[in-house]
């Protein structure tokens, strides 16, 4: 079986995922400061979901200032944002993840992305980007890396 692109880039996401929360940093660097790769998560006091077009920025979390120019984001409020430059783990709570799923592929394809089926998530890539998505009970977690 050959190895296409897609499966590089499956891999690449999937690696990105599992070094960024094998890390273990505690958020801050060397002098006691925040660190690039810290997680952020905002207060559990609630909030609304968003449009899918755009970057919900709720409870203090905000979204990467580098993300790649037309990449939709799913409906819902961001509650974790994780990595550093090209390297994302954003993690959006939502009463109903399946739906904010079908709505974010729908954006996902309608902003050009190929979208893939592979066990229970599905990835979506660019000319230089990819996402993974996959979701649990009441989140919708997007893992993000750029080439």
């Amino acid at each position: 079986m050959p190895w296409k692109r897609t499966t590089s880039l499956v891999a690449v996401a999937a690696l990105s995922v599992l070094g960024l929360t094998a890390c273990g940093s505690d958020g801050t660097d060397a002098k006691g400061a925040p660190s690039a790769t810290a997680t952020t998560q905002a207060p559990a006091d609630g909030g609304t979901d968003s449009p899918t077009s755009e970057a919900p920025a709720t409870g203090g979390v905000k979204k990467p200032d580098d993300l790649p120019a037309g990449l939709p984001l799913p409906s819902g409020e961001l509650t974790s944002v994780t990595g550093s430059k090209g390297a994302y783990v954003l993690t959006f709570t939502t009463q109903d993840p399946r739906a904010v799923l079908a709505d974010y592929r729908k954006a996902l394809e309608g902003a050009q992305y190929t979208v893939v089926d592979i066990a229970g998530v599905f990835t979506a890539t660019s000319d230089k980007t990819s996402v993974s998505v996959a979701t649990s009970a009441d989140t919708v977690v997007l893992t993000l890396a750029t080439l």
